[in-house]
């Protein structure tokens, strides 16, 4: 019996002086701070000059198949099998060169937006922190993420906007 209620008070008493402490909880809105940096709008000048470069060029091989479709359709009754074989391959080869191209630059650019912004979610992620730290709270969770908060958040979107400078 003894061990027991000695077991009890150690389970129980630690549990009430953690209870007892002051815990900070917060929320930040990470998307909001995200989209205000200028380093972002650089990004995505970057990635939509990136992607009109992509469309651009895109445009100029589907004219050069549709140049050689529209000549081959005109005169492929006169042709020799041969030469209209030919035609025909190299209308597909340009067809799957425009596939492939879609392909490449959809990765491309994936791959370049994960490169930009990888800089720019570390900066946001270390002022967080900073505030977090700076204001001792126990937890920062990003506000979209919540499906309820409580009265015992503080939102420190302001805070972490000031860190960056872009209040």
């Amino acid at each position: 019996m003894k061990k027991i209620l000695l077991l009890s008070l150690f389970v129980i008493i630690p549990m009430f002086a953690i209870s007892q402490t002051n815990m900070r909880f917060a929320t930040v809105r990470l998307q909001e701070i995200f989209d205000a940096m200028p380093e972002t709008a650089e990004a995505n000048k970057t990635l939509a000059d990136l992607a009109q470069k992509y469309k651009a060029e895109n445009e100029t091989i589907k004219n050069e198949y549709e140049n050689k479709y529209t000549d081959y359709v005109k005169s492929r009754q006169t042709m020799p099998e041969n030469i209209r074989a030919r035609r025909e391959q190299e209308l597909l080869t340009i067809s799957q060169a425009i596939e492939d191209f879609m392909m490449v630059a959809q990765n491309d650019i994936k791959q370049q937006q994960e490169l930009l912004m990888m800089p720019i979610k570390a900066k946001l992620m270390e002022a967080v922190k900073s505030v977090g730290d700076e204001g001792g709270y126990m937890f920062v969770i990003d506000e979209s993420q919540m499906l309820y908060k409580g009265a015992n958040f503080e939102d420190i979107t302001i805070f972490v906007k000031a860190k960056l400078n872009l209040l």
